[in-house]
């Protein structure tokens, strides 16, 4: 197996990896931990669901997603446009969380439960969001062959808080 480059585009055996990123400071965060060379990075540039099926289109063999919030949760609900708080709460209430904890937000920003999740220390929400987002990428593509992994940035830290991994 090769890396791509410009000189082997055309052939069959190449080793795509791609990473999916929301704004510098995902990237950053993304290419700290994992050292990726410059061309692996896509920036998303208006949609992440369109952006996820076009790079798979093009073919890859892994793809990292490293975003915030919401964009991680367009795509663990799958969806272009910003989810319903109904839909993130749906969401969350997979992860294990009671209707109890949740019932404040009922009528609330979906930005507003990430403080309230990343504050009380509730990681292991976060990744298991994370892993529904992954999850839901490798049901809507040709996920056979693609290693896929989530990365949530937050956008106060500016750092990769939870992940698939």
């Amino acid at each position: 197996m090769i890396l791509e480059s410009s000189f082997n585009k055309g052939e069959k055996d190449v080793f795509r990896e791609v990473v999916i990123f929301e704004d510098e400071f995902s990237r950053d965060s993304h290419k700290a931990l994992f050292f990726l060379d410059d061309v692996c990075y896509k920036r998303n540039d208006n949609n992440i669901v369109n952006t996820i099926q076009e790079a798979a289109e093009a073919g890859l063999s892994k793809l990292h997603i490293a975003a915030g919030w919401e964009n991680i949760l367009k795509i663990a609900v799958w969806k272009c446009e910003r989810p319903l708080i109904h839909e993130v709460l749906s969401l969350i209430r997979k992860t294990g969380l009671k209707e109890e904890e949740l019932r404040p937000f009922s009528h609330s920003d979906i930005n507003d439960i990430f403080p309230w999740l990343y504050y009380s220390n509730r990681f292991d929400i976060l990744r298991k969001i994370c892993n529904a987002a992954k999850s839901r990428i490798e049901s809507k593509i040709d996920s056979r062959k693609v290693l896929v992994y989530c990365h949530l940035v937050s956008e106060g830290s500016k750092k990769i808080v939870a992940s698939s991994l």
